[in-house]
């Protein structure tokens, strides 16, 4: 082969290898990376994600530390409060099944553009995620960056907006895109708590005593009755648009966050002096609670006035109960259970065997249902009994209404007057003594009605036709 042949072949080469490069860019300018992981491939190497006992996640504001403690999820930086194990769980499994859309190479000077610098790196930090198992150094560790809202080119898959740009730490020249949206992951540690850590059913008595020793009690006679409040008077009734919140209190009790630490102290949660409301309900529960207004912008200093609307609320509880004994409730009879006065022996016979026998099976079955009740509520007693003594922050719309004093508790019932319209309005007259003139029987007192004159038709009228 010639020399300029060989010239000529080394320079389509060269052509070649710059076009393949060119085509291999995307569309962020960032070449895809060439070995490595690809399109398919798992993000994270976990051998078996039940082994994992501890996550941490961080972004530039918070950092939350989940740990499995004897055998449960718990948030480390919340003095070991139970974690929200179906979230955790639900958390593992998307980091361990998450697979690459489209991988392209990208060093650490260009985390920034996709969100994925370190959490304190400052603009362009993402949210890290690192798996520990047995207390031992990391095991996985993987950067979320911003949403990927195109579609990818390696895997053919439809754009959607709910991807998102990662990174893993062990590897420095790869950014990856992933098809899930990965919305559980948050760095805020109230984010993992387990909520509702009790709810009060079927609330019989409430009392309510403030810090001054003011007290209020309400009363619910039977399950499903109204609840009245002791020494209202016969002129008197509830405000119920601010009562109901005190009547049923906390049946699905929900709360912002825990408070441990320097933030538990009484000074600042308003517990050194708090309200304390207690409950009984029908079916044996006692709860005591303790609610304070915590510092912030509901204390008054100087003169400024707290407004209850921008306080900030704590509750504290325990929980006892004395489930009632079972009381066999009396069977309606059925028809072929009745009989008439000349009823024969025999048929009395009959009937006596067959409501006995009825009788008997109706026993074991209350007695069953009931056994399976006080199964359920001693498993909910215990479980609640495993959160008392927390401080709970609470939002203001579930708390404030027990801070309210008796005039905005109860109010005037409203006059029958009042609440019924005149019986002549109401049937579209008027009132009694008041008519407009020229309609008859109408009369307006003090003035006299006046006959309206009629012009007498002249003599040489002619008579109207009829």
């Amino acid at each position: 082969m010639k020399p300029k042949h060989v010239t000529i072949l080394g320079g389509l080469f060269v052509v070649l290898i710059v076009v393949y490069f060119i085509s291999s860019k995307d569309r962020s300018g960032i070449q895809t990376e060439v070995g490595g992981l690809s399109a398919g491939d798992k993000v994270l190497s976990i051998e078996n994600i039940n082994d994992i006992t501890g996550v941490i996640i961080a972004d530039s504001e918070n950092s939350v530390q989940l740990g499995r403690k004897e055998g449960k999820w718990v948030v480390v930086n919340r003095a070991d409060y139970n974690a929200d194990f179906t979230k955790v769980s639900r958390t593992l499994k998307t980091l361990d099944g998450l697979k690459i859309a489209e991988q392209m190479r990208a060093g650490e000077k260009n985390y920034g553009r996709f969100e994925l610098k370190e959490p304190n790196g400052g603009e362009g930090s993402g949210i890290k995620i690192q798996l520990s198992k047995n207390g031992e150094g990391s095991v996985g560790e993987i950067v979320i960056g911003k949403r990927y809202g195109g579609a990818t080119i390696d895997s053919g898959q439809q754009g959607g907006g709910n991807g998102k740009y990662v990174r893993i730490g062990s590897n420095k020249n790869q950014v990856f895109i992933v098809s899930d949206s990965l919305f559980d992951i948050e760095s805020s540690p109230s984010g993992w708590l387990e909520k509702n850590p009790f709810g009060i059913e079927k609330s019989k008595n409430i009392t309510v005593e403030h810090s001054d020793k003011t007290k209020f009690e309400f009363v619910r006679e039977n399950e499903g009755d109204d609840a009245t409040l002791n020494g209202l008077s016969e002129e008197e009734e509830l405000n119920t648009s601010n009562t109901s919140t005190i009547t049923s209190p906390f049946a699905s009790f929900s709360f912002k966050d825990v408070s441990t630490g320097e933030d538990a102290d009484p000074e600042k949660t308003g517990l050194k002096a708090p309200l304390q409301v207690t409950v009984t309900t029908f079916d044996g529960f006692k709860y005591n609670l303790k609610l304070g207004k915590g510092e912030g912008d509901n204390v008054d200093s100087g003169e400024k006035e707290a407004t209850i609307s921008a306080a900030k609320y704590y509750l504290t509880y325990n929980v006892s109960a004395e489930f009632p004994d079972f009381v066999l409730k009396n069977r309606d009879p059925q028809e072929d259970e009745k009989l008439s006065k000349d009823a024969s022996d025999e048929d009395r016979k009959k009937v006596e065997g067959l409501k006995k026998e009825r009788d008997a099976e109706d026993k074991e079955k209350q007695e069953e249902e009931f056994k399976g009740r006080q199964k359920e509520l001693k498993e909910k007693l215990e479980k609640e009994k495993a959160f008392a003594g927390v401080i709970y922050e609470l939002d203001s719309w579930g708390a404030e209404k027990f801070f309210n004093k008796r005039e905005n508790l109860v109010k005037d019932k409203e006059s029958e007057a009042a609440e019924k319209p005149d019986d002549g309005a109401s049937k579209g007259g008027l009132p009694e003594g008041i008519s407009i003139p020229g309609i008859p029987g109408a009369s307006i007192p003090g003035v006299e009605a006046v006959k309206p004159e009629t012009e007498e038709p002249p003599q040489d009228s002619v008579p109207a036709a009829e």
